[in-house]
């Protein structure tokens, strides 16, 4: 894996510095609204009201799919698909991006749940809740990180996969529906608020932006792959 090709140093890539800015503007994004949440009412009053109005959404048959959006979202579907994803990327030579993407959902789950205790957000009130609670605090979001984390390193993946670059447009829209669908739907079914996964999507992009660019530093010095 290699951001600026097989036989270019990765520092003259304009790409590298691209990352570390989408790092740091995703880390105090998250920081700036964590901090909304516990400091300023105002900030609090508009999050609540917003997840309110995703809740009191009619139509028929969304329950349902968000039903099927959300078990999508739970830790054994994703941790599978990240198996999957992985060993394939290994067993064809990719061994970076396998790596990449493990790293990226792995190390960023763990750091959601981390940041889950320290922040210590409470659920929605169970009358609102279409499903039952989780057990675990709100703020960020498990469900949106993690499948942030994998369909993003999956868009990441195809992305250097110059071959199949005109593939690359319809798995990114359906990557951003898969991650999209699945962190609404945490709203929706009364279990999460909307800051919960807004805070999810910015310490998500920081997060695989840095690992992004860590690959791509070890990819650098690393032999070409065997299909590459």
């Amino acid at each position: 894996m290699m951001m600026p090709g097989r036989r270019e140093h990765w520092r003259r890539d304009p790409r590298a510095g691209v990352l570390v800015i989408i790092a740091g503007a995703g880390l105090a994004g998250f920081l700036a609204l964590a901090a909304g949440l516990l400091l300023a009412p105002a900030f609090l009053e508009a999050d609540l009201a917003l997840s309110a109005a995703i809740r009191a959404i009619d139509l028929p048959g969304l329950e349902t799919l968000a039903r099927l959006a959300t078990t999508a979202g739970d830790f054994w579907p994703i941790a599978a698909l990240t198996a999957v994803t992985s060993a394939i990327l290994w067993f064809r030579g990719r061994r970076t991006e396998a790596v990449m993407v493990v790293v990226a959902v792995l190390g960023g789950a763990l750091l959601g749940v981390g940041l889950k205790q320290a922040f210590m957000r409470v659920r929605p009130a169970l009358d609102v809740a279409r499903i039952p609670l989780p057990e675990t605090y709100s703020f960020p979001s498990g469900h949106a990180l993690s499948s942030l984390l994998y369909f993003g390193s999956l868009m990441v993946v195809a992305a250097l996969d110059v071959r199949r670059r005109r593939y690359a447009v319809l798995l990114v829209v359906g990557c951003t529906f898969a991650a999209l669908a699945i962190a609404l739907s945490r709203v929706y079914l009364g279990v999460h608020y909307l800051g919960d996964v807004i805070g999810a999507w910015l310490l998500g992009f920081a997060w695989l932006s840095l690992v992004v660019l860590v690959s791509a530093r070890w990819g650098a010095g690393a032999p070409e792959d065997a299909d590459g």
